[in-house]
């Protein structure tokens, strides 16, 4: 067998990714000149490589890139020519004459082995005493990450286990995220939402530890893409869509304002969009696939009790969805909740708490509390969750960026507020 995954020897394994919001991904360490050494020779073998292996149902791109668009799927066994390197991406030849991309971490190649590793100082040769588990040198305390989760970088088979042998058992989505429950040869035996479990190879995927293990509030979009008139960039059949400036802005910056409260908050970037359109599903199946995305942090992250879905409006009048308030403008909120989760009412006494508060504190921005059956809309709206659920509308399309900015952080505030009156960070969650 060739090499497996020269990818992993890449810049993208040997950097360690971290930021407000994002988790630490590493899948090898490696420090100073020894890095330095393995970017170098990792650079060399990616350009030897002519051909590249398939070991799984992969996308090929029309570019080098997650954002373009999907041309065609291979099938694991089969084999492209490489024409070139784009960063991470092998710009491969098809039987048809035409070409793709496809991200070089999820294939194999015919390049040469890894070379050593430079030569470790003597206390990391094998013999020599090493730290006990949780410690570094001297008997401190380790730091670094440990790899607690798994990332998944684009649609990829679950197996029943540690094997390509073995059934299919689900598909994960890029931006999925597990727990890993144990190791198996080159396989990660991971926790999927429904408490079962399932494995994913090693060489497909991100890892890093558990981030935001302790944050109380998750903020996602189902309809992610949602922008403004005066900003968006596809208007098709009405629409008001934008792939960066959109509805995800505002999640951010709310969850950015929340830490600063010490309201620890996670901004999900799940694009609900591309998962739609990688699956051939229709518009109406937004909730259903963002429902997964939530069932999949709540399973991740024990500690979660809020959950905010943050939509824009429709094509409704600025003057109805637009308030200022000591000459600041924002857009006004309006909180939805679905009559078909069995514990609405618990979902519908927490967003007229949240009313009473805004109103107090930003009069005029409410739109009100909004009540909606399964004939009128989603009815759900994944609201089961928890009681602490809710599904906001910011403003409409004839708003700003800017408005619903100053709207996040006034939210906030009156989230804030709402804690502070409850005594506990935490509502009762509903009886399983």
């Amino acid at each position: 067998m060739k090499l497996r995954k020269i990818g992993i020897w890449g810049t993208a394994a040997i950097l360690l990714w971290s930021g407000a919001g994002e988790s630490a991904y590493a899948s090898i360490k490696v420090t100073g000149s020894a890095a330095a050494v393995v970017a170098e020779s990792s650079s060399e073998m990616l350009k030897q490589a002519t051909v590249v292996h398939i070991v799984a149902i992969t996308n090929l791109r029309k570019g080098p890139g997650m954002e373009h668009d999907i041309v065609g799927k291979a099938k694991a066994g089969d084999t492209f020519q490489i024409q070139g390197i784009e960063g991470d991406w092998f710009k491969i030849a098809l039987p048809s004459g035409s070409n793709a991309y496809v991200a070089n971490w999820v294939v194999e190649t015919d390049a040469p082995a890894q070379p050593e590793q430079p030569d470790q100082p003597d206390s990391e040769q094998p013999g020599s005493q090493q730290p006990g588990p949780g410690e570094g040198e001297d008997g401190e305390e380790r730091t670094e990450p440990v790899a607690t989760m798994v990332h998944i970088v684009a649609v990829t088979n679950l197996r029943s286990g540690p094997g390509m042998d073995y059934e299919v058992v689900h598909k994960a989505q890029g931006g999925d995220k597990f727990r890993i429950d144990g190791s198996e040869g080159e396989w990660f035996r991971i926790l999927l939402a429904n408490g079962s479990k399932a494995y994913v190879a090693k060489w497909v995927v991100k890892t890093g530890e558990v981030p935001h293990s302790e944050s109380l509030v998750y903020i996602y979009h189902t309809h992610n893409r949602e922008s403004w008139k005066n900003v968006a960039r596809s208007t098709s059949g009405g629409a008001y869509d934008d792939r960066e400036i959109n509805i995800t802005l505002i999640g951010k910056h709310m969850a950015e304002v929340l830490s600063k409260k010490d309201i620890p908050a996670i901004a999900e970037n799940a694009d609900i969009a591309t998962r739609l359109n990688e699956q051939k599903l229709s518009y109406s199946q937004s909730y259903a696939e963002s429902g997964k995305v939530v069932s999949n942090a709540v399973n991740t992250y024990a500690s979660l009790s809020y959950f905010f879905d943050i939509h824009r409006d429709a094509d409704v009048p600025r003057s109805k969805t637009t308030v200022a308030i000591n000459k600041k403008s924002y857009a006004r909120v309006m909180f939805v909740i679905g009559t078909a989760n069995p514990n609405y009412k618990e979902n519908k006494k927490f967003a007229d708490a949240l009313n009473a508060i805004l109103n107090k504190k930003y009069p005029g921005m409410s739109r009100g509390v909004l009540l909606k059956s399964s004939h009128q809309g989603n009815g759900e709206y994944n609201q089961s969750v928890s009681p602490g659920s809710l599904l906001m509308e910011f403003g409409g399309v004839n708003n700003t960026l800017e408005e619903n900015l100053n709207t996040s952080e006034a939210f906030a505030d009156v989230f804030a507020e709402y804690l502070k009156q409850q005594k506990t960070a935490k509502p009762q969650k509903p009886a399983k």
